[in-house]
């Protein structure tokens, strides 16, 4: 899906949606003050799409306003979302106050449920989370908008394969790094739960895509050291991209997929030298207090969401396990530069 969002007025748009499936007739659905809801097809003819091959007739636009959309001119507060995939293309809150700055938050965690997240939230008019499950071209759009001063993007990406259009868009940069054992052990116990999903019939299609790596951590046996070695020898290859330096990963490969070498490691550091701010985990107050400082936030400090002990046990684990260095040792020379860096400085202050 792309998407491209025009602001003529108050309440007044034009906007066109090329779907996925070019043959559909895309359509808005538009939530005013949280009682009305009106869903409208699209009705405005767009020749050059039609010859792009964005769409397969070109009726893929929209002109919002009070008339097109009844009670749209009146509304206090109204979303705007895609009709087919709920995607949010605007939102409007009168008198309401939002953070007027563009933020991407590189969260190359597989739970990304830190509370610096929760925090941004609400201070953002347009939030995305979870942005690793949008799709490239509707992502770029996303990204792209250019509509809202005031937007949060949270998750994991490719920052390369993005990188032009973050630039354009001026974005605060901010990512926290976690130590690399304890992220390999929540990746390998999220697998093992995943796998537990999957035998459900209603719900295997859910690691359609990750039978491979569920099928991999279910058949450890985390109890024993020696035979996670064994274990780990016997890494195939499509589980061991999915386990491999995702720091590294997020930070320096262009398209899903890619063969890491060791100068993706130097590509890395030099992205992370352009983001604004960047957070350890063991410095939990100091990423804050400087998220805070840069976004110009008020509040108390937030408390740091613990690691369970389980996983700090496989962590520990993991890390005596000579042949999973290999999955993490791009990301442990990351993290430790990241950890020395920020200790001086904390130190100082």
């Amino acid at each position: 899906m792309r998407f491209n969002f025009n602001v003529v007025g108050p309440a007044s748009f034009e906007l066109w949606i090329a779907p996925d499936d070019m043959r559909r007739t895309p359509r808005v659905r538009v939530v005013m003050d949280r009682t009305q809801e009106a869903v409208i097809e699209a009705w405005v003819h767009y020749p050059q799409l039609k010859e792009f091959g964005w769409h397969a007739h070109g009726i893929c636009g929209f002109k919002l306003d009070g008339t097109s959309c009844p009670g749209l001119d009146q509304a206090a507060r109204y979303d705007i979302y895609d009709g087919d995939t709920n995607i949010l293309l605007y939102r409007h809150r009168a008198d309401a106050f939002y953070r007027p700055s563009r933020v991407l938050s590189l969260d190359y965690t597989i739970n990304q449920d830190n509370l610096a997240r929760d925090m941004l939230f609400p201070e953002f008019a347009m939030a995305y989370f979870g942005i690793h499950d949008i799709h490239f071209d509707l992502l770029r759009c996303i990204i792209d908008i250019k509509y809202s001063d005031s937007m949060l993007l949270q998750g994991s990406l490719l920052l390369k394969r993005y990188e032009d259009v973050i630039q354009s868009g001026e974005y605060v940069k901010t990512i926290l790094v976690v130590d690399p054992y304890v992220e390999l052990a929540k990746r390998i116990l999220w697998l093992r739960r995943m796998a537990e999903i999957g035998k459900d019939p209603a719900q295997s299609w859910r690691i359609d895509h990750l039978q491979g790596p569920c099928a991999f951590a279910a058949g450890l046996d985390l109890g024993s050291t020696s035979a996670l070695r064994k274990g780990f020898d016997r890494i195939d290859m499509e589980t061991f991209g999915f386990l491999e330096n995702p720091l590294t990963r997020d930070l320096s490969c262009t398209f899903p997929g890619e063969s890491m070498k060791p100068g993706h490691w130097t590509l890395a550091i030099e992205a992370l030298s352009r983001f604004h701010v960047i957070g350890h985990q063991h410095f939990w107050g100091a990423y804050t207090a400087m998220l805070a400082d840069v976004l110009k936030l008020e509040g108390p400090a937030l408390p740091e969401r613990r690691v369970p002990e389980p996983v700090l046990q496989l962590a520990e684990t993991l890390s005596r396990v000579k042949n999973t260095l290999g999955l993490v040792e791009m990301d442990i020379n990351l993290s430790d530069k990241v950890y020395t860096i920020i200790e001086a400085q904390w130190e100082k202050a």
